[in-house]
């Protein structure tokens, strides 16, 4: 007699699924994200993280630039 793994036990129990990236709820396998907030929320997520990005980015290169012209003109 052999036992089935319990990743077979759950397929049998809830089917095929998946988990929603925002809230992790279980969700039919061909959708993304489980309800229209989830999905506000996780674009709103990731928009803020491109622009922090693109500050850090646009920081980082003022700073290299301060510090080229500061030691072409004190060397």
């Amino acid at each position: 007699m052999s036992q089935s793994s319990w990743k077979e036990q759950i397929k049998k129990k809830w089917g095929p699924h998946s988990h929603c990236p925002v809230c992790r709820k279980a969700m039919p396998a061909d959708k993304q994200f489980c309800n229209q907030t989830c999905r506000d929320n996780y674009l709103a997520k990731e928009k803020k993280g491109k622009k922090k990005n693109r500050i850090q980015m646009v920081v980082m290169f003022s700073m290299l630039g301060v510090l080229i012209i500061f030691t072409l003109f004190m060397g």
